[in-house]
């Protein structure tokens, strides 16, 4: 006899399916019927879970936000000077993207930029708190004179998830055939060039 799964095993179920759906097709094809044939329920039953396709999108940047910022507060809690976890943080977020290609299929798509405020809101609210945990760390080094005294940490910070960002766009053009953690943190070192104090050899 088939054991019942509870709501929130079930609930987790329909969101990794939905996100193996964007992953082949963007957004617009994680629909409740290709939802229910992969996860082998009735369409019904999705909706129980999640009342709209919306509510499903959301539980994905739930999911992926549960499984890559826990990990990235970990690097940049672990001991060593700020540029070392400052560069730990990146290398982090690399490697959990190229574990789980589907998220910037997610963070790219039309409907995030176009048709859905609060998959938008999400998502931003997430790089919020991406930006503040970078924001802390260039502030760290700032005031131990690792990185240089005027250096602006709040656009430091958007400078690295930009970075970020058009790397993942040019890596997903690629068909991913860049390795993400080689080029990502060969881009990085170049950025922090820029960031580095007197103490580091910078201009």
């Amino acid at each position: 006899m088939r054991q019942r799964k509870s709501a929130a095993e079930r609930k987790a179920e329909i969101v990794v399916a939905a996100l193996s759906l964007v992953d082949k097709g963007g957004p617009s094809a994680v629909t409740t019927t290709a939802i229910a044939d992969l996860v082998g329920i009735s369409q019904a039953a999705v909706f129980r879970h999640f009342p709209r396709k919306d509510d499903i999108l959301l539980g994905a940047v739930d999911w992926i936000a549960g499984n890559l910022l826990p990990p990235i507060r970990a690097a940049a809690e672990r001991p060593g000077d700020p540029l070392e976890r400052l560069r730990a943080v990146v290398d982090t977020l690399l490697a959990i993207v190229t574990e789980t290609p589907v998220m910037p299929a997610l963070l790219f798509s039309r409907e995030l930029h176009n048709e859905n405020a609060a998959l938008r809101a999400a998502v931003f609210e997430r790089i919020v708190r991406a930006h503040d945990l970078l924001a802390g760390l260039l502030d760290d080094g700032r005031s131990r004179g690792i990185f240089r005294a005027g250096l602006d940490v709040d656009r430091g910070a958007f400078m690295i998830i930009g970075l970020l960002q058009g790397l993942l766009v040019r890596w997903s053009l690629s068909g991913r055939s860049i390795v993400l953690r080689d080029e990502g943190n060969a881009m990085f070192d170049m950025l922090l060039h820029g960031f580095l104090g007197h103490r580091e050899g910078a201009s």
